[in-house]
């Protein structure tokens, strides 16, 4: 009796590849990269767009328009702090909501606690957002 060791039974589903399967596992590798330092370099031309425009609003107004809660434009005072706050606390009332149900769900449909008939239709449902609503 012979054990295969997962290195070998890697290396003949290595040998039993087509060139041309080879080929595109490399292609598709080599295509996401790119498309991810396309992303990673789209956020960084944003945040450089922001920066350079923001640079009007803050030579008038200073860094405490960031630590001010008064908006006043008959006094030309402004302040962003409650819409700051406004945008983290609702954040993070959203993720308080949505990461245990959506870490519930994902177990409770990858882990077999329900039965294989439930779990398909609660599985299809999920996947199409658009279905489930219009069975409300």
């Amino acid at each position: 009796m012979t054990l295969i060791t997962s290195n070998e039974s890697q290396i003949d589903s290595e040998a039993a590849r087509s060139q041309t399967e080879k080929t595109l596992d490399q292609s598709f590798l080599w295509g996401t990269r790119i498309l991810a330092l396309a992303v990673a370099a789209v956020l960084v031309w944003i945040a450089v767009q922001v920066a350079i425009n923001s640079i009007p609003a803050i030579r008038e107004f200073g860094l405490q328009f960031l630590t001010k809660s008064a908006w006043n434009p008959v006094e030309d005072t402004y302040g962003v702090l409650p819409m700051i706050y406004g945008t983290l606390l609702s954040s993070l009332i959203a993720l308080l909501l949505a990461v245990p149900i959506g870490l519930a769900s994902a177990i409770i449909l990858s882990e077999n606690f329900l039965p294989l008939s439930i779990r398909t239709t609660l599985t299809f449902l999920g996947e199409h957002p658009l279905l489930a609503e219009r069975l409300k």
